[in-house]
């Protein structure tokens, strides 16, 4: 027992001892932790500091590196610009110079007080207390940026600094140019007053295309002039302060800018509310205004190449945020004169095509080098409404146009159809119930895809469009430039051109990516802009690839059928290889109703075609539709086929073909994607004119039929007769003709012939003949002729027809009695010792197994012998004395 307890003791003393030493050894850790992270805290507040130091002097370094860096502050910038110099495609063409003259510089004092406040409850409120920075909005919009990641976020630029921006740097958004901007307005604050800072604030500010500055923006949009400045509205300051956050897209003169530019004005003078400058009921009653209301566009002097340099400036603005009118830059464009000034031509005058006698009716066209983009002319429209261009700000619904890019494209790609694929035209309707119907209101049945796009055929598009899909029809037609939101995208109309979307400028920048192989470079008509410094910035978009060459080359191959013979063939020049598809839109039944309209009125025609070297996109229409004159019809709804011909027939030189790629097979005059849907040929058309004769001379029943292929491949015909119930191949020939020899006589042969393209056989033709029994005809030219020297008539006769097996029985009849000669296959006999003195009247009839014709008939007289004397052993006939 005591052993016991010892045990236990000394169990209990070893526990102990061992929570004693984990005690003392978590001591001794805690300890040891404890100083090295003094030490720790000791050195890091060392290199903290050494390196808060080397980052300030770097620092600092780096700004006065950015600061030295900074445009030198030049006051004739911000009030002396330079012109800037826009070129042609050659590089040394100068067609237009702007700059200066597009502006009216006016002083402060003419601004009125509504816009000053305007611009400032919109731009910097604190303008006045601020010495050309706003320290509140700068932290804030580094804040923005910072939790964002996006430096386009920040915004918190005073006017000062958007004025030392807009003069001296240029847009991009970067620290440096950020610091540089800061210290340029700080130079800007002390070396002007506010009112002057101000003053050109109101005069260098872009509002869109070649307005700039306030007094030719109020003169632009409301017809006021700049000492009528005092006249604008509340709500017409407020849109003049909102422009310049986006010119181009709060410009008014653009009609699809005015819902946007209506928003702003109405964001504006919310701030104007918020800030204190007018009040709510003010502010209401100006947003409930129509921005329509308060516009009076006036149109602006002509240019040559107005329209064109229209689409350049706003390119350059874009691309570049340049100011064009000041910045002294010089602008190498894509124009082509000679193509421009033809375009405008055939555009204003009836010289090429005449032209209704209708005001209101515009045309307008973009011409692009197909493997470029290059825009090399642009027609805005036959008359300018308002410097509105048509070819490049309109959105109309395009028609048919859309076909090749939202339905068939989309479907070779997705599918690998061939241009042989076949869809059914019949009776259908949208998914969600309303019927569609095709232009001439009927169905062509089950046919190839290529015919239904050359007679362009709304149900199968719409059945094709379904197959596809929206999302991947509407993302292939974003690939080509074709705008689509995304609200838009599930309405099964858009599969026939029922989108509100299209300019001559897209579909032409579309239709380049099937002449270009497959590659979508987005029409463009600036290459490069040269700087005041020397400093060159090339604008020329990149090429992508949007579809495979295989998809691009049958959509060209079915297009090229389309001016081939299909709803294109105006527009068609044969010595070009040149693809196309038309397309035409029809008026809303409310306004036929309202305007009286015809049935089939078109209030949108299109053509849009491309060759090798150039691609064009015209339309034509109405902008309005105002009376019962405004609409196209059946003659001319063809104008804009007749403008493309007219352009192309002169500009397009080059004679190059489209090639087939390596990826494309061809089974008759179908193609297909190797690998994919192979085409079946379509169903030959029946022979017809069959007709059989039979020939007399050769024994022969001789066939003749017509017939046109439109497979492409090679056809040929089957020939059988049945006779007596039983049939026969005749033969299997690549004629349109067969001959069938010694036919029975008397039976009746029933032919048939059918067309084999490939596998696909046509409907059989068929026509009868019976060859009848033929009975010889009499025997013509029959003669008879006494031999006196043989004492012997000779008869001959030649065969009335060309009957076969023919016996001749020769008979006469002398003194009234008749006897036979022998019968004879010969064509002559012999009437042996006649006698003297008597007529013989010959008759030979001809007999076959059919029968025996009439007999030919004729006559001959024996003479008596001649009588002879004592002489004529001598030789001499003497005569009796009477």
């Amino acid at each position: 027992m005591s052993i016991i307890l010892l045990a236990a003791r000394d169990m209990t003393d070893n526990h102990r001892s061992r929570i004693e030493r984990r005690k003392k050894i978590k001591d001794q850790r805690s300890s040891n932790k404890f100083k090295p992270n003094k030490a720790f805290w000791k050195r890091f507040l060392y290199y903290s500091l050494i390196l808060g130091t080397v980052l300030f002097v770097f620092g600092v370094g780096a700004l006065i590196w950015i600061i030295s860096d900074a445009p030198k502050f030049d006051e004739t910038v911000l009030k002396d610009p330079l012109s800037s110099s826009i070129y042609a495609s050659d590089g040394e063409t100068l067609i237009a110079e702007v700059g200066t003259e597009k502006r009216e510089d006016i002083g402060i004092d003419q601004i009125p007080d509504v816009l000053k406040d305007a611009v400032l409850a919109t731009e910097d409120a604190r303008f006045y207390e601020h010495h050309g920075i706003d320290v509140k909005r700068t932290l804030f919009a580094i804040f923005k940026v910072i939790t964002t990641g996006n430096l386009e976020s920040g915004g918190g630029s005073t006017i000062t600094q958007q004025l030392v921006k807009n003069s001296f740097l240029s847009l991009e958004q970067t620290p440096t140019r950020k610091v540089q901007e800061w210290y340029l307005a700080l130079q800007l604050e002390r070396e002007f007053s506010k009112e002057e800072i101000l003053e050109m604030y109101f005069n260098k500010n872009l509002y869109g295309g070649d307005v700039y500055g306030v007094a030719k923006a109020a003169e632009r949009f409301f017809g006021l002039q700049a000492d009528e400045l005092d006249q604008l509205t509340l709500e017409q300051a407020a849109l003049l302060a909102g422009i310049p956050q986006s010119p181009n897209r709060f410009m008014p003169t653009d009609e699809a800018n005015l819902e946007r530019a209506e928003k702003r004005r109405n964001m504006v003078l919310h701030y104007m509310n918020r800030h204190g400058y007018i009040s709510k009921s003010k502010m209401t009653k100006a947003q409930n205004t129509p921005i329509e209301d308060t516009l009076k566009i006036q149109t602006p002097e002509a240019n040559k190449y107005e329209a064109f340099v229209n689409t350049v400036l706003k390119e350059v603005q874009d691309e570049t945020g340049a100011n064009l009118f000041e910045d002294g830059l010089e602008i190498y464009t894509t124009l082509d004169p000679e193509i421009q000034q033809l375009t405008e031509e055939v555009l204003t005058t009836n010289e090429y095509i005449s032209y209704p006698d209708n005001e209101n009716l515009q045309t307008a066209v973009v011409i692009t080098d197909t493997q470029t983009g290059q825009i090399k002319a642009i027609g805005g429209g036959r008359k300018q409404t308002n410097g509105y261009n048509f070819a490049t700000m309109m959105k109309r619904q395009p028609g048919s146009t859309i076909k090749p890019i939202l339905d068939y494209a989309p479907a070779i790609e997705k599918f690998k159809w061939s241009t042989g694929h076949m869809i059914k035209d019949d009776k259908y309707q949208y998914s969600n119930g309303t019927p569609i119907r095709n232009a001439d209101r009927k169905y062509a049945g089950n046919k190839t895809i290529r015919y239904h796009l050359v007679w362009s055929r709304n149900v199968p598009a719409l059945k094709t469009f379904q197959e596809v899909g929206a999302e991947d029809a509407t993302e292939f037609a974003r690939s080509l430039g074709f705008p689509i939101a995304d609200e838009q995208k599930e309405n099964e109309s858009n599969s026939i051109g029922g989108i509100d979307a299209a300019s001559p400028l897209v579909m032409a920048g579309a239709y380049a990516a099937f002449g270009n192989g497959g590659y979508y470079i987005e029409p463009h008509t600036v290459t490069k802009v040269v700087y005041a410094d020397g400093r060159e910035e090339n604008l020329a978009p990149t090429e992508e690839i949007v579809m495979e060459s295989s998809t691009a080359f049958l959509i060209t191959d079915m297009l090229r059928s389309v001016v081939d013979t299909g709803t294109g063939v105006k527009a068609n020049i044969p010595r070009l290889d040149l693809a196309g598809k038309t397309g035409t839109t029809n008026f809303e039944q409310q306004t036929v109703d309202k305007f009286g309209l015809p049935n089939g009125a078109v209030r949108d025609s299109w053509f849009v075609g491309y060759t090798p070297q150039y691609t064009g996109a015209v339309w034509t229409g109405f902008d309005k539709t105002t009376s019962s004159d405004d609409y196209l019809n059946n003659t001319t709804d063809d104008i804009s086929l007749l403008v493309f011909k007219a352009i192309f027939s002169e500009v397009a030189t080059s004679t190059q073909t489209f090639k087939q790629p390596k990826s494309v097979g061809k089974l008759g005059n179908e193609y297909y994607v190797k690998g994919g849907e192979k085409p079946r040929p379509p169903k030959p058309e029946t022979p017809t004119d069959f007709n059989a004769t039979y020939d007399e001379t050769t024994d022969q029943i001789q066939l003749a039929w017509n017939h046109t292929s439109t497979s492409g491949l090679e056809t040929t015909f089957e020939v059988s007769y049945t006779v007596d119930g039983n049939t026969t191949t005749l033969t299997s020939t690549n004629e349109t003709n067969a001959a069938l020899a010694n036919p029975a006589k008397g039976k009746t042969y029933t032919f048939t012939v059918a067309a084999h393209a490939g596998v696909v056989k046509s409907e059989s033709a068929s026509t009868s003949i019976t060859v009848e029994e033929q009975v010889p005809a009499s025997p013509s030219n029959l003669q008879a002729t006494y031999d006196q020297a043989l004492d012997r008539i000779v008869i001959s006769w030649q065969p009335g027809n060309e009957a076969k097996n023919v016996q001749y029985t020769v008979y006469f009849t002398v003194i009234g009695f008749t006897q036979n000669l022998a019968p004879t296959s010969e064509l002559q006999a012999t009437l042996m010792g006649p006698q003297p003195g008597q007529t013989y009247t010959i008759n030979v009839t001809a007999t076959n197994e059919f029968g025996s014709s009439e007999a030919a008939t004729t006559s001959v007289n024996v003479d008596f012998p001649p009588e002879t004397g004592i002489w004529s052993e001598f030789g001499e006939e003497i005569t009796p004395l009477p």
